[in-house]
């Protein structure tokens, strides 16, 4: 029976963990069971196995190292998703916006993984999702492919595109009229199952973190290439880096394949392009 995996340690992150692993079974319609990693066989476990037990969650404890155990475990073929702390208890020393456990897990599984922040939003149900886009085949094909199979509940689908330099329109003869028929075509082309589209411009992660909070979003979906040289996938890194909410990461293609070429959803680059009025909420919009 499918799956979702929560990734615990003995930090104080492991309720948000698996608050957000629940959150998952309850978006894809499946349980939640919980794994822990012993890497010391005298290592106590009992504030884990107190946090899994309360939440009624099933925990199994496997000794060995920790980051193959890890990746091991998220190998079991009845397991759809994963989630894991963005840090352990561990200072954050290195400049990648993950600890090194979360960051080998995401480099080396073929499955979704959710990241989920220290200090993560509501633990209630995932009710809005915000998909940044580029626009292109390349980062809208894996939202398509991996994240609405795995939807059971319903959700309100946000795509989000930024314009860059490069992309933003030169000329709008009626603002309010053309904003909406671009969003309407972009939607079309890319993804037709969503509820809306906002279109801004700027950063992008500026603009997935204003957007994340002024809508109130639940969850932010990106794909990536699983490459950890740093000119790749800059938005992923970014929104990892100072998001607030749970971050699920969609392998874009098998790892350590180097063809995917860091083509992160929404990583069109730091576009700064010139600021326009906020369209209304529910419509297409650009700033």
């Amino acid at each position: 029976m499918s799956f979702v995996l929560a990734a615990l340690d003995n930090s104080a992150s492991a309720r948000a963990v698996l608050d957000a692993a629940m959150r998952i079974g309850r978006l894809t319609g499946t349980p939640v069971r919980a794994v822990y990693v012993r890497t010391d066989p005298l290592e106590p476990f009992d504030a884990v196995e107190s946090t899994a037990t309360r939440a009624q969650v099933p925990l199994r404890v496997v000794e060995g190292p920790l980051e193959p155990t890890l990746i091991a475990a998220l190998g079991d073929p009845e397991v759809i998703v994963a989630a894991i702390g963005a840090w352990s208890g561990a200072a954050r020393t290195e400049p990648y916006p993950t600890g090194h456990t979360a960051r080998a897990l995401l480099e080396h599984a073929d499955k979704p993984v959710v990241v989920v922040p220290p200090a993560t939003g509501s633990p209630g149900a995932i009710r809005r999702i915000l998909l940044p886009l580029e626009g292109t085949e390349g980062s809208s094909r894996p939202v398509l492919e991996r994240l609405l199979p795995l939807l059971a509940d319903q959700v309100e689908l946000v795509v989000l595109h930024v314009f860059t330099d490069a992309t933003v329109p030169v000329m709008l003869d009626r603002p309010e009229y053309d904003i909406d028929i671009l969003g309407r075509e972009f939607l079309n082309r890319h993804f037709p199952d969503a509820n809306r589209v906002e279109l801004r411009t700027g950063s992008v992660v500026e603009q997935v973190a204003a957007v994340s909070a002024d809508q109130r979003m639940d969850l932010i979906v990106l794909s990536w290439s699983q490459s950890p040289s740093p000119e790749r996938a800059s938005v992923v890194r970014g929104v990892l880096s100072g998001s607030a909410l749970p971050v699920l990461l969609l392998p874009l293609a098998s790892p350590g394949d180097a063809s995917a070429d860091g083509h992160a959803v929404g990583s069109v680059g730091p576009g700064t392009g010139p600021s326009r009025s906020e369209g209304r909420s529910g419509s297409p919009a650009t700033r």
